[in-house]
């Protein structure tokens, strides 16, 4: 895309119009009395006049400031994404419902299923996963490749971290991970079935973190009533500006999700920016060029 920077110099242009109308040139002259009866035939040099006008024309165009205008590719994500899966026996061990019709299934099959499709769904956003047990760790890093990222949560399996939960050692380092995240909103979203019964890090430090970066922690309590840590998940979600969830079945989960999905919907209609590359020096150029020829062949002639 081609444009210019101050467009209005252009009306100089009709500035030197004018004056070549209407301002003659006062050259110096003599009386001759018989000149009526002189025949004179005055060659006009169009090669000159040409050279001139494309000189003015090319230099109020460089003056113009001629620029050509590329877009930048959007690199920056509306959203990262960072989801705490709770991988401990318990949520092995513990059974969830399906479907209407009574089917069960372990909570983190389930749990696994749901958080794929989501994945896939926040199409323009950073999603990495942290899985935690005995300690936590990264499962996959922030990135743009949801397929990749959905397969890497498919294989997680029972005991892959352990038996008990470190469920603080999970947020201080999504924390920790999101740091360095140029997004404009920064979410994690934690699932767990259970208490903090393992890890380093205690509840303080890990909440202070999550405050220290401006984490929105939507916190989700899978399984029956009193079987997670409900007043922890509630308080960790209220201090973040997030929001808890109870999610008895495989139904109530996808509707969790469904429903974060719509609070933190991206929106990547931000401003175009562009990249700009100035072309004044080529009009210049060729203005120079012109003017200096205009110039010898005006000096060839005086001398003629």
């Amino acid at each position: 895309m081609y444009s210019f920077e101050y467009p209005y110099v252009f009306l100089f242009f009709l500035v030197f119009m004018i004056c070549a109308f209407t301002c003659k040139p006062q050259k110096p002259y003599m009386y001759m009395p018989n000149f009526a009866n002189i025949s004179l035939s005055v060659r006009k040099n169009y090669l000159k006049e040409m050279l001139k006008w494309l000189g003015i024309i090319l230099l109020i165009t460089s003056l113009a400031s001629p620029i050509s205008k590329k877009s930048e590719s959007a690199t920056k994500p509306a959203h990262a994404v960072m989801l705490l899966m709770d991988v401990s026996d318990s949520m092995s061990q513990g059974r969830i419902l399906t479907n209407s019709f009574g089917a069960v299934s372990n909570k983190l099959s389930v749990a696994k299923s749901m958080a794929s499709d989501y994945i896939k769904q926040r199409v323009d956003d950073h999603v990495g996963v942290i899985v935690f047990g005995d300690f936590a760790y990264v499962a996959s890093p922030l990135s743009f490749d949801h397929d990749s990222v959905a397969k890497l949560l498919g294989t997680v399996t029972r005991g892959v971290a352990g038996k008990r939960t470190a469920m603080y050692d999970a947020l201080f380092l999504s924390a920790r991970l999101l740091k360095n995240s140029k997004a404009k909103q920064k979410v994690a979203i934690l699932l767990t079935d259970g208490f903090n019964t393992a890890g380093d890090i205690p509840y303080s430090v890990a909440l202070r973190a999550i405050q220290s970066e401006e984490m929105k922690v939507y916190t989700i309590g899978i399984g029956s009533y009193g079987e997670y840590d409900e007043k922890a998940l509630r308080e960790i979600a209220k201090k973040s500006d997030g929001e808890f969830f109870r999610a008895n079945d495989a139904s109530s989960l996808k509707k969790i999700y469904e429903r974060i999905d719509k609070l933190e919907k991206s929106k990547l209609k931000d401003k175009p920016k562009y990249i700009k590359t100035y072309l004044y020096m080529y009009p210049l150029s060729l203005a120079f060029a012109f003017l200096f020829v205009y110039i010898l062949l005006h000096v060839r002639r005086r001398e003629v």
